[in-house]
């Protein structure tokens, strides 16, 4: 027996014991492994401990004597051991270098793995101070602040100033972290984490420095707010006052062109001072506005309690503009007046020229034209003196009235008298011209109504000349026809005394020629139906008395015949006698068919 054989047992515990060794290393670094490659981001520390426990169990990779110790140790055990267990302990030992040497690669590996790693980590360690101080400045720039006055606003303004310096100092370092980030994060085995840690870095320097030049603006902006509103309020204080004195200075005046200038005057005062106050009052609620995003609650307050004190004072406007408006409508009113004391000014003139052609060319005019004009005139002055009757009472009310009366306006109150005095004398003067015709005023008046109760009749009576008689066709027709032709030439004389009338009238005018023209051609007009009358009377009364006689004669005969037939008892009658009669009878009814031709 051998010494391997004689002390088996206890090489095969020290064999049993370094293989078993080797299998626990082997766990060992994969689970290191495992470690390393999981989801979990570490610390820096705590990756440190992971990669220094990782390199000290991979020092001796290889395992070069261990395997060759433990192959050579089991073949010298096994060489008289039975062919099972020499083939067990065998497969056992190439199962545990096999997995060794697969393990080999995935460690080879996962060491280049833990290098990138252990970069980024370090890349993390190096943001680290940088991430804080935006971190810093974020906040600084996004707290709540609440300045109570423009000086708060300064002391922050000076801050934020600070800040976007002390970033713009960091710029090139932070540009150089952003830019080595990015070319670790081109390694395809970079970790998920690394991308946040380039994006937190890149995105908040952009972030931050916005937000800190945001919040330089914001206090910025509210500074000018603060000192616009102080400014915009004592600015507004002073147009309120020269508003006030405006207004005192919209006073009346009575020469036209001088109010119209200073009206215009006023308007554009006005107007100049109602857009400032507005466009001040408008600031000032812009700035107050702009205040109110970082101003304290209490004194939010007070500044609102400042506002309405100064929107109580836009008052002054609608007074300003009440005044305007009032002196406007005044204006108006005067220049109306003045236009009217001119336009009868302009005709007061021409009624003049009107009444002296009327005298001069008397004698060449119609007493009915003189008439006619003279009455127009009158018409016209008469219109006129009521316009200036208003005018007088429009003089009382736009115009001062006393003893101490402005000269511009006694201008105004001496031009209506002048005026009124004028048209007041024409209107007696065309009075005192219509009086001398006033009795060819009423023979004219008698005369056209003559006229216009005659023409009608004329008229009518012409057309039933052209439309002639009709034809009767028994007597009670032809009475009937004599009792309208009696009346016709009954009421050709009584229209003739009309017209004889209205001539009669007309004869007693100063001149009547015209009318004396008129009168002659409607009685010549007359005389055509007169004659036609006349002419209707004497054969209707012609006819009547033939249709008469033929009735009575017709009447008689039957009266006779009826006689001798009861007297005799039988037709027995004169021949003689019944043909005289007959032949009168049918001379009679000729002459009656004649007649009634002519009609």
């Amino acid at each position: 027996m051998t010494f391997w054989q004689e002390n088996y047992h206890f090489i095969k515990d020290v064999y049993d014991m370094r293989h078993q060794k080797m299998a626990e290393w082997m766990e060992n670094v994969e689970k290191a492994i495992a470690r390393i490659m999981a989801d979990k981001v570490y610390t820096s520390a705590e990756f440190k401990r992971e990669r220094d426990n990782f390199h000290a169990l991979c020092k001796d990779l290889e395992r070069a004597e261990v395997k060759k110790w433990l192959a050579q140790i089991l073949e010298i055990l096994m060489a008289e051991r039975a062919k099972d267990q020499k083939k067990n302990e065998t497969e056992k030992l190439d199962i545990t270098i096999k997995k060794h040497e697969e393990l080999i690669p995935t460690v080879t590996k996962t060491q280049v793995m833990v290098d990138l790693y252990w970069k980024c980590y370090a890349y993390g360690d190096e943001l680290k101070p940088h991430i804080e101080f935006l971190d810093g400045i974020m906040m600084s720039s996004t707290r709540d602040i609440a300045p109570s006055c423009v000086e708060n606003v300064d002391e922050l303004i000076e801050r934020q100033e600070k800040s976007l310096v002390q970033l713009e100092t960091k710029r090139g370092v932070v540009k150089d972290l952003i830019d080595k980030g990015k070319k670790i994060l081109e390694h395809p085995d970079k970790p998920r984490f690394l991308e946040g840690h380039v994006q937190r870095i890149e995105i908040g320097w952009d972030d931050t420095k916005q937000k800190a030049q945001d919040r330089l603006k914001l206090l910025q902006e509210t500074k000018d707010a603060w000192v616009g509103y102080a400014e915009n309020n004592e600015s507004i204080a002073a147009e309120f006052e020269k508003a006030e004195e405006e207004i005192k200075r919209v006073k009346k005046r009575f020469n036209l062109q001088s109010a119209l200038d200073d009206l215009k005057k006023r308007q554009d005062i006005y107007n100049g001072s109602n857009n400032t106050i507005n466009k001040l009052f408008e600031s000032i609620n812009a700035n107050f506005k702009c205040m109110c995003i970082t101003l304290p609650d209490d004194k939010k307050k007070i500044v609102e309690k400042e506002i309405k004190a100064v929107s109580e004072k836009l008052e002054v406007n609608g007074r300003f503009k009440d005044k305007v408006d009032k002196l406007g409508e005044f204006c108006t009113e005067l220049k109306n007046f003045d236009s009217s004391l001119k336009a009868i000014d302009a005709w007061k003139d021409k009624a003049t020229s009107e009444l002296d052609d009327i005298r001069n060319s008397s004698g060449n005019m119609l007493p009915e034209d003189r008439v006619a004009r003279t009455m127009d005139l009158q018409e016209d002055i008469a219109a006129k003196c009521e316009i200036l009757v208003k005018n007088a009472e429009t003089e009382k009310e736009l115009l001062p009235q006393g003893d101490k009366v402005p000269q511009d306006a006694q201008d105004f109150k001496d031009e209506l008298t002048r005026i009124t005095k004028y048209v007041t004398d024409l209107q007696a003067k065309t009075k005192a011209e219509c009086d001398k015709y006033s009795e060819d005023v009423k023979f004219w008046a008698e005369y056209r109504t003559g006229i216009k109760e005659f023409t009608p009749w004329l008229g009518t009576s012409e057309k039933a000349c052209i439309e002639g008689l009709s034809k009767p066709s028994n007597l009670d027709e032809v009475k009937a026809l004599n009792e309208k032709v009696n009346g016709f030439a009954k009421s050709c004389d009584n229209y003739l005394k009309v017209l004889m009338a209205a001539d009669a009238a007309a004869k007693k005018m100063t001149t009547h020629g015209e009318a004396d023209k008129e009168v002659a051609a409607l009685k010549e007009r007359f005389d055509k139906v007169k004659a036609v009358s006349d002419s209707w009377v004497a054969k209707v009364d012609t006819l009547l008395k033939e249709w008469t006689l033929l009735d009575n004669t017709v009447t008689e005969l039957n009266q006779w015949v009826a006689k001798d037939k009861s007297a005799e008892g039988e037709n027995q009658f004169s021949l003689e006698k019944m043909e005289s009669t007959l032949g009168e009878l049918k001379n009679i009814f000729k002459q009656k068919e004649k007649l009634v031709d002519g009609l």
